[in-house]
């Protein structure tokens, strides 16, 4: 069996924030979206109540999608969207590995290391990443809202001889939905520029408790963002990456673009999840001891965060 690329069939697997927000715009323009959630309870509500955007005009907007436990499997399509967080990715490995070759996967994952687990499972063929800079924020199990706008730059790993046509498509009806999205040539050097404000933005407004222009409303948070941005400068440069003051502005637009928005860090704090903390801060200490280069500051807050959200995981479970 072929796929007809001018029929996409996407699946988004994740029913957090990011999955429910590209759900129902991609769902908006007219695109057929199956979402596969964690629980059937999920499953059963978007399938019987809809999904309901609250869009950054304004306007509140139901939209019809299918849906469908991750305990059933993934069901047939060929675009796969992986929303789900770093440490959730393991446990999908066996069901990504029976999907059909024709299929394509985008991974959204924040921070480093979903490449090296896809890689075992898939095809090079298959595999295609995202970066994305666009805020959203949970409402429920059916309600999401977006809080603020970015750009969606999907393409593979490192650079391939050719476009690949599914992903041109998907490209150009991310785009028709109102989406910023870029077909890129290699998403590696975006991925880092990413990690780079996630390590700066998720964490400290997880310490604080802040949305994410809140940052930038004190010398001292901005102070601290300018010093970690400096020990993952010169970490970014033993990979290979040249970071330089562009990228610290790009950071400092990111927050205001999405200065209402909760990192998904901070929602994970407050709702006593496991955060992402290790593939992002934890990243950046791993690579810089690999170099010999101190990062006091990254292993401080990664050793914080954890701390901070050990101390909530599995409370409520303990009260019952």
């Amino acid at each position: 069996m072929q796929s007809d690329t001018s029929a996409l069939q996407v699946v988004v697997v994740g029913g957090g924030s990011v999955g429910l927000l590209y759900a129902a715009r991609l769902a908006l323009a007219g695109q057929f979206v199956t979402v596969v959630t964690r629980s059937s309870l999920q499953a059963n509500q978007l399938t019987e109540q809809g999904l309901w955007l609250h869009s950054l005009d304004g306007q509140k907007n139901r939209v019809n999608v299918q849906a469908q436990p991750i305990a059933d499997g993934l069901p047939e399509g060929n675009l796969y969207l992986l929303t789900v967080k770093q440490p959730d990715l393991p446990s999908l490995l066996p069901v990504l590995a029976e999907i059909p070759p024709y299929a394509r996967v985008i991974a959204l994952q924040n921070g480093m290391g979903h490449q090296e687990l896809l890689a075992s499972v898939l095809e090079d063929a298959q595999c295609y990443f995202a970066i994305h800079t666009e805020g959203a924020r949970r409402h429920s199990a059916t309600e999401v809202e977006h809080t603020g706008t970015g750009t969606l730059r999907v393409g593979p790993w490192q650079e391939k001889a050719d476009r690949d046509a599914l992903i041109d498509a998907f490209v150009t009806w991310a785009v028709e939905a109102g989406i910023t999205a870029l077909y890129e040539k290699a998403i590696e050097p975006h991925a880092w520029r990413k990690l780079l404000a996630n390590a700066l933005i998720n964490p400290l407004t997880a310490l604080f408790e802040i949305p994410n222009g809140a940052l930038l409303d004190s010398s001292y948070t901005q102070g601290l963002m300018r010093d970690l941005f400096a020990e993952a400068v010169e970490v970014a440069a033993f990979a290979g990456q040249k970071i330089g003051d562009s990228e610290w502005q790009e950071i400092v637009a990111i927050c205001r673009n999405t200065s209402r928005n909760l990192s998904s860090m901070l929602q994970d704090v407050k709702r006593q999840k496991p955060t992402e903390v290790q593939a992002i801060n934890g990243y950046l200490v791993k690579r810089g001891k690999e170099a010999g280069i101190p990062t006091p500051l990254h292993e401080t807050l990664l050793r914080v965060i954890l701390l901070k959200s050990s101390m909530g995981i599995g409370k409520e479970g303990r009260r019952q």
